[in-house]
């Protein structure tokens, strides 16, 4: 099957799906309340997750990282909300300072409910990095992944783990705000990769 195909194939289910979540699980105010007040209690969280963004920072061994941000409004999918990050030379090696930078960026000029970061628990140490006036409004959790996936329905055979700063928690596929949890984690991560790829052709043609 052609590739333009099995896009066309995907991106119609994707927005079935979000067709599907706002008209049959959130029909009205009670049930994404009940939904936000579950998140909110599952994770300690200052706030009703009514957005939430998650970063990704994708590169090919430390070479044109770049940064990849998906994001949720009323959990359903907003890509004009979507973000993407050109992290500086500099820093390419390092993934907390990239984390950071592309952090630093987005609250320049955006903001959010809760931020879930693409990857293991060290990674939540860069909040003591960022400004306070940040910390204090927002809150973070991150998503480690055993395996990347291809398709968000598949299934590892290890957990995935959400981190908070004071428990973790296996995620739970047959749990539906686990499931959109992991639908837009691998949204930031198939973005980050694109903008990856992009820029790593700029470079190519740059050098010939």
């Amino acid at each position: 099957m052609k590739q333009s195909i099995i896009k066309e194939i995907w991106d119609f289910l994707e927005i079935n799906l979000d067709n599907y979540i706002a008209n049959h699980i959130f029909n009205d105010d009670k049930n994404l309340n009940e939904v936000l007040k579950n998140i909110q209690k599952k994770f300690n969280l200052k706030n009703f997750p009514y957005k939430i963004v998650c970063l990704d920072i994708s590169h090919t061994s430390w070479k044109n990282p770049s940064g990849g941000m998906s994001a949720m409004l009323w959990w359903i999918l907003k890509k004009k909300e979507y973000r993407q990050f050109k992290i500086p030379k500099e820093i390419w090696w390092d993934d907390y300072e990239s984390l950071k930078y592309c952090l630093i960026k987005y609250f320049q000029n955006n903001t959010t409910d809760l931020v879930v970061l693409d990857g293991w628990k060290w990674q939540l140490n860069i909040v003591n990095d960022l400004p306070n006036d940040i910390v204090s409004k927002i809150d973070f959790i991150s998503l480690w992944k055993w395996n990347a996936r291809k398709r968000w329905w598949k299934i590892a055979w290890n957990n995935e783990i959400f981190y908070t700063f004071e428990k973790e928690i296996p995620v739970d596929y047959n749990n539906f705000e686990d499931k959109l949890f992991i639908r837009l984690r691998d949204e930031a991560h198939n973005f980050s990769n694109r903008y990856r790829k992009i820029q790593e052709k700029i470079n190519f043609n740059n050098k010939i």
